[in-house]
């Protein structure tokens, strides 16, 4: 009867607490969380400016000479009046137009080129910030473990000390139960400061130092989005690298094509009977010693060759690191596929059995307590198996170098 007893108040004193009032701190969605690092985190911001800034540079692609005002006096430039003119004029220098049409496609996929850049690094961050989150989940799932069996342990304190005195236990049972209970203590503290660790990185990705609160859920396999390698942002900001090297190399070829030069000018005297004559020069410069830019177009087509093969090497260590991921998940899926088939119904016919037998006096409290840490045991293992496996999956699901 005695054992009934302890049974019930076991069962009571460690029912979940709940809080009578409102929890003040905000609870935080995994939702939440990304959106706040996308807006706050610094480094990200820094990739949205360099978007804006290449956005901002896009415009320089029709970049001219500055505007050359000149004025002058020839004495054998003599007008009708018989005095020499005083010349002003203004000349103005231009690339040959595909220059500049080469020059712009250049720059707009600059851009895009900035914009794969930042999408690069909002995969990565993304996957922090999940990573931080799920951490803090299983940590405060694993928490509750230990903290049941500290709860049972410490209502069986008591007892112990009293079968102690009254010579049913020996005093090496009441040492080992203090030992166990005493590394349960200290695996809980551990784990707060796990957490406390934890929450400050995922502060630190949101770059945001409000105190918050995850909201309590059990931990849960997370599903596998396998997007094909085309769709990586890094592999797509390899393809646009060539892209530019491409127009870079149009541009360099341009350069070998006349510039033109336009002279307006207006030539007149002070004298009597002056008159305004106008005049105007087209002239072209033509590269005669061209062996320096045809060096940049040489080293532009390596460029290119070697930006080519970027995105192959990449492509290759994405595929390889994806292979690897997925035979990672085969392996943990298969230590998962223990523990939902046979694990978890082990230890919850562990935990009842022990019940059932402690109340009908089948076995002594000690040998309760093994049975109860045994059967949390398992769930512990399984969380952690559980853990590894979803990071695994985040890994996967947002594949980057």
């Amino acid at each position: 009867m005695k054992a009934v007893y302890t049974t019930l108040i076991l069962a009571i004193a460690c029912l979940p607490k709940h809080a009578i009032a409102e929890d003040p701190v905000k609870k935080l969605t995994l939702i939440d969380a990304v959106e706040t690092a996308l807006k706050n985190n610094i480094e990200y911001n820094n990739y949205n400016l360099a978007v804006e800034q290449s956005k901002v540079l896009k415009k320089t692609a029709y970049t001219f000479e500055k505007t050359q005002f000149f004025i002058g006096q020839d004495k054998n430039n003599v007008a009708d009046n018989g005095y020499p003119l005083n010349i002003f004029g203004i000349e103005q220098s231009f690339n040959f137009p595909s220059v500049y049409i080469n020059q712009n496609k250049l720059n707009k996929k600059s851009v895009s080129l900035a914009e794969k850049e930042r999408d690069n690094q909002r995969l990565q961050l993304i996957k922090e910030v999940s990573l931080a989150y799920y951490n803090i989940n299983y940590i405060a799932n694993k928490e509750k473990y230990y903290s049941h069996l500290d709860c049972v342990y410490s209502n069986l304190k008591i007892e112990v000390e009293k079968n102690n005195k009254a010579g049913k236990t020996s005093a090496l049972e009441v040492l080992n139960f203090r030992a166990a209970h005493q590394q349960i203590l200290i695996a809980i503290d551990h784990l707060r400061y796990d957490a406390a660790t934890a929450t400050k990185k995922l502060m630190l990705l949101m770059n945001d130092n409000t105190p918050f609160t995850i909201p309590q859920m059990e931990c849960v396999e997370l599903m596998i989005s396998n997007q094909p390698l085309r769709m990586n942002p890094g592999v797509q900001y390899k393809e646009l690298m060539t892209q530019i090297h491409e127009d870079q190399l149009n541009i360099e070829k341009s350069l070998l094509l006349p510039d033109i030069t336009l002279s307006i000018y207006n030539g007149t005297n002070r004298y009597t009977n002056s008159k305004n004559y106008l005049g105007y020069e087209i002239g072209f410069s033509i590269p005669i010693l061209f062996s320096g830019q045809k060096a940049k177009i040489k080293s532009e087509k390596i460029a290119i060759s070697i930006s080519e093969n970027d995105k192959e090497d990449l492509q290759r260590k994405l595929k390889f690191k994806r292979e690897e991921l997925m035979n990672e998940i085969k392996k943990l899926r298969e230590s998962l596929n223990y523990f939902t088939t046979t694990g978890i119904k082990l230890s919850e016919e562990i935990s009842q059995n022990a019940k059932e037998d402690y109340q009908a006096e089948k076995i002594d409290l000690f040998q309760y307590v093994q049975s109860i840490e045994n059967a949390i045991t398992i769930e512990i293992e399984y969380l952690d198996w559980l853990s590894k496996y979803n990071s695994v999956v985040l890994e996967l699901n947002y594949l980057c170098l």
